[in-house]
């Protein structure tokens, strides 16, 4: 087996580690503490201790970040939501106020607000509209990734990079058993591949894998 972690490219094992491993090691949460000093009232210069907490990732970590988890758009149904409540809103308003101005003297009002209503109605049913397609295309989107994610995961999870040459590649085997050694991937063309392939895995283009040299993490959505 640790022949066939070798390098493709210089044929050496001293500087490759797995993608999986590297993001975890160059990637997480920093806790820094300093010392702030500011001007006192009547008692001159003042000095406290300020602790900061963030997150920090590193050019190569961010290059071999994992393939993001699906997610539902929920933001884009509270949006719909908001958007119809205010127009239907808007026309009950205005035909409430379109009643009450049936008195004589006032058929200028009367024509406004019935018009405003109507367009109000007009709109929320073109919103639902355009929103009831726009979501079922979401939803598709949203089926198609998830069926393909797990694949892409795995795929992740197996490659190698070596850190000599900057570039990864898959262990002969790893993926599928008739799968020889892969090529050296330019890092800036690695979540394509992780992508491509994971998504034949998905397609039944490539058997599923018989083994693999890493365990797949728990994820919480």
């Amino acid at each position: 087996m640790t022949h066939a972690l070798v390098c493709p490219r210089c044929a050496r094992l001293d500087q490759v580690q797995n993608a999986q491993s590297i993001y975890a090691a160059q990637s997480g949460v920093t806790h820094s503490t300093g010392v702030a000093v500011g001007g006192g009232i009547g008692a001159g210069p003042m000095a406290m201790a300020v602790t900061s907490h963030g997150t920090q990732t590193s050019h190569l970590a961010m290059r071999l970040a994992p393939p993001p988890p699906p997610r539902r758009r929920s933001a884009w149904n509270c949006g719909v939501i908001l958007l119809l409540t205010v127009l239907l809103g808007m026309s009950a308003i205005a035909a409430s106020m379109a009643s009450a101005s049936t008195r004589p003297g006032q058929p200028d009002d009367h024509v406004r607000y019935l018009v405003t209503s109507v367009v109000s109605a007009a709109l929320a049913v073109v919103v639902y509209a355009v929103a009831f397609v726009q979501g079922r295309r979401l939803k598709r989107g949203y089926a198609a990734y998830a069926a393909v994610w797990p694949a892409m995961m795995h795929t992740w999870q197996n490659a190698m990079v070596c850190l000599r040459c900057h570039g990864a590649f898959f262990p002969p085997g790893v993926l599928h058993a008739s799968l020889g050694p892969s090529r050296l991937i330019p890092l800036d063309a690695f979540h394509a591949a992780v992508g491509d392939i994971g998504a034949r895995m998905a397609l039944g283009e490539l058997a599923a894998p018989e083994r693999s040299i890493t365990s797949a993490p728990e994820t919480a959505d």
